[in-house]
């Protein structure tokens, strides 16, 4: 569940953090991570564990893109707090190539650290969620240095676009070669302009079926730039591991569509 009232982003951070987010309870939670072409930092007070390989997770740990569908299975009595970083900052927090993240997490610990701070010392001698916040908005304030302005525009542009805009066009008027701007883009986003403008494809059609404003399954092909339904499902199901159908099964979806 989100955390009431809503934290806010310090103003230093907002060109950092999109979103946070909060959750809490006596029962296990599982949390469905599909990909979205972002990043973040996770701080769990649970035995937080990857569902499809079982791997126990760190107590605070940064994540890169997703690319593969991963389900996050909690222990009941479970606290996380959650700092969705911008695509293109992971390298200007910390002092790693985004590609080395890919469908990969990292103890907090094993990444460098800031000096005389023990963060996760410090987060679970804390109480109120709100005071953790502001913690790991504090550790974050001093790693950060300047973002990649290109790759802020880029990264931008792509997702306003919803993946449909010229990535020749993108990177001549960023005045790179097209070898030049893609090894940037994996420097900084952790995967190629393509596969990030096909998230920024997957994401706004996801968007339209969990709306579930439509008639048919074409319709959200064709209103998202894909070739037809199949191509759709194809990468809808690269991207989540079910189908469409089963996606709106599983979550309760159909309202107004079908299917």
């Amino acid at each position: 569940m989100d955390f009431p009232p809503p934290i806010q982003i310090p103003p230093q951070l907002q060109p950092y953090i999109s979103r946070v987010w909060y959750a809490e309870g006596a029962a296990a939670n599982a949390f469905p991570i599909f990909a979205d072409g972002r990043t973040g930092l996770i701080f769990q007070q649970s035995g937080m564990i990857m569902s499809n390989s079982q791997k126990v997770l760190a107590h605070s740990f940064v994540f890169g893109q997703t690319l593969d569908p991963i389900i996050l299975q909690t222990n009941p009595n479970c606290r996380v707090l959650g700092l969705i970083f911008h695509p293109h900052v992971l390298p200007s927090i910390f002092p790693l190539h985004a590609k080395e993240l890919t469908d990969e997490c990292v103890d907090i610990s094993l990444l460098p650290a800031v000096p005389r701070v023990n963060l996760n010392e410090r987060l679970w001698n804390t109480v109120s969620p709100r005071r953790q916040f502001e913690i790991l908005f504090s550790y974050l304030e001093k790693l950060i240095s300047p973002v990649d302005p290109g790759m802020q525009y880029a990264t931008n542009l792509i997702l306003t676009a919803k993946g449909k805009t010229s990535l020749k066009e993108l990177h001549y008027h960023l005045n790179l070669t097209e070898r030049t701007f893609e090894r940037r883009f994996e420097q900084y986003v952790g995967i190629s302009p393509r596969l990030f403008s096909n998230i920024a494809q997957f994401q706004a059609a996801i968007g339209m079926l969990e709306s579930g404003e439509f008639s048919k399954l074409s319709d959200i092909a064709y209103a998202n730039g894909y070739a037809d339904q199949s191509h759709f499902i194809r990468w809808f199901k690269k991207f989540t591991g079910v189908t469409p159908l089963e996606h709106c099964r599983n979550h309760s979806i159909l309202k107004t569509g079908s299917i």
